[in-house]
């Protein structure tokens, strides 16, 4: 990077944006960790540059400023079809998709963001009637690519119903090429059509009757998040999956949040953002 611009007028040396000097010598005048830094400073809502720990050439993220408080740094945003979120382990780590419109981050730098200081995790949810819910959670962070960035968040509140967030907790991040969901009659990332903390979390049979699953898992309350396994007999992984289909074309494909009641299964915006505590 050229920090120093000679100017053949007055001949000494001026810092390009962002860096503060003496007409020698220039350093970054703010080497911000998340947005919550830059948020302070008055900044708007858009895409900038972000310097967590381990990444001195800097992340670019969206950073909500001008809703919710502020300060927020986005790391997963659905809003349309257009981006495909069923993608392999490196892609999720290394992230894809446009900040500024629908992606995801990548784990390696959520990990390094979460474990620079202790942060909240707010999810904003819109159904396919423009109704709008939040989760907040009083903290977020994930693991190390050597324990499969698992999962760990605190206390929750919000509007979504259940915190449906809570059977993931703990829970080790699986894609469709990374199995680490724990159960061994299933692929969670392969039936679910996507990558999230999965874990082993409701089989029909084990509740109730042939008779009754059979009832029970075509049922509309249950589409999007149950898979079938028979015709007498459903299966899902966990409580909510962000990360599926946008439109979800089988069943237990598509993006839900239990406990939406009937627009489970209608989803149509979804962002998930940090801010330091």
């Amino acid at each position: 990077m050229t920090r120093l611009v000679m100017s053949e007028s007055i001949r000494r040396c001026y810092c390009i944006d962002g860096y503060e000097g003496d007409g020698v010598n220039c350093t970054r005048k703010v080497v911000p960790k998340d947005c919550q830094e830059l948020y302070v400073d008055g900044s708007s809502d858009g895409v900038y540059t972000i310097y967590p720990d381990g990444w001195p050439s800097g992340i670019q993220v969206y950073c909500e400023m001008e809703s919710n408080v502020g300060g927020w740094t986005v790391f997963q945003r659905r809003s349309t079809a257009a981006v495909d979120f069923y993608r392999d382990w490196s892609e999720y780590k290394n992230g894809f998709g446009n900040p500024s419109q629908d992606h995801w981050l990548g784990n390696k730098y959520i990990y390094s963001i979460t474990n620079q200081k202790t942060y909240q995790l707010r999810i904003d949810l819109r159904n396919s009637r423009s109704s709008s819910y939040y989760a907040l959670y009083s903290s977020f962070s994930i693991s190390d690519e050597s324990d499969k960035y698992r999962l760990s968040i605190g206390s929750f509140s919000g509007t979504v119903g259940q915190n449906s967030l809570s059977n993931s907790n703990n829970k080790q991040f699986s894609t469709k090429d990374q199995d680490n969901d724990g159960w061994s009659n299933y692929d969670c990332a392969e039936r679910h059509r996507g990558a999230w903390w999965f874990g082993r979390d409701y089989l029909c049979r084990d509740h109730y009757s042939a008779s009754n699953c059979r009832s029970y898992c075509p049922g509309y309350d249950n589409y999007c998040e149950a898979f079938p396994d028979g015709n007498e007999n459903c299966a899902h992984c966990a409580n909510s999956h962000l990360n599926a289909d946008y439109d979800g074309s089988t069943r237990g494909t598509n993006i839900f949040w239990e406990d939406l009641g009937q627009f489970d299964c209608n989803v149509q915006s979804v962002e998930m953002k940090i801010r330091p505590n």
